[in-house]
C-alpha cells in the first residue's frame, strides 16, 4: 500500500470521530478510501467494516462509564438491524452518483442541525 501513512492517519482520525460522534467516522472513511483509490461501492462497504469494531469499542466505552443502558440501545436494535440489511442489499442496485447525492445531501442535512 503506497498511502500506509494518510491509511495509519486517517484512521486514527476515524477513530476520534468516532467516538466523539457515534457512527460520524464513516463520513471521513468512504472518502479517504476514495482518495486511496477505492471505487464507489467498494469504499461505502469498506467503510461499515471498519466502523464497526469501531462503533463496538465506543459502545463499550459508553455503556462502561455508564452512559448508556443496555435497555436504551436495545429498542433501536431491531429496526437498525433491518435497515442495515436493507442498506445492505440496495446499495449494488443502486447509482453509485445517486448514492453519493443522498451521502452530500445527509451530510448537509448534519451539518444544519449541529448548527442550530
Amino acid at each position: 500500500m503506497k498511502k500506509r501513512w494518510p491509511a495509519v492517519l486517517g484512521g486514527v482520525g476515524v477513530g476520534i470521530l468516532n467516538g466523539m460522534l457515534g457512527a460520524g467516522g464513516g463520513v471521513l472513511t468512504v472518502p479517504l478510501l476514495e482518495w486511496m483509490g477505492v471505487k464507489g461501492r467498494r469504499a461505502h462497504a469498506t467503510s461499515l467494516m471498519v466502523i464497526l469494531p469501531l462503533s463496538l469499542v465506543s459502545a463499550g466505552v459508553y455503556l462502561l462509564r455508564g452512559w448508556v443502558t443496555l435497555g436504551e440501545a436495545a429498542v433501536f436494535l431491531p429496526g437498525g438491524l433491518l435497515g442495515a440489511a436493507a442498506g445492505g442489499w440496495l446499495l449494488p442496485r443502486l447509482n453509485t452518483a445517486w448514492v453519493k447525492a443522498v451521502f452530500s445531501l445527509l451530510l448537509l442535512w448534519g451539518a444544519w442541525r449541529m448548527l442550530r
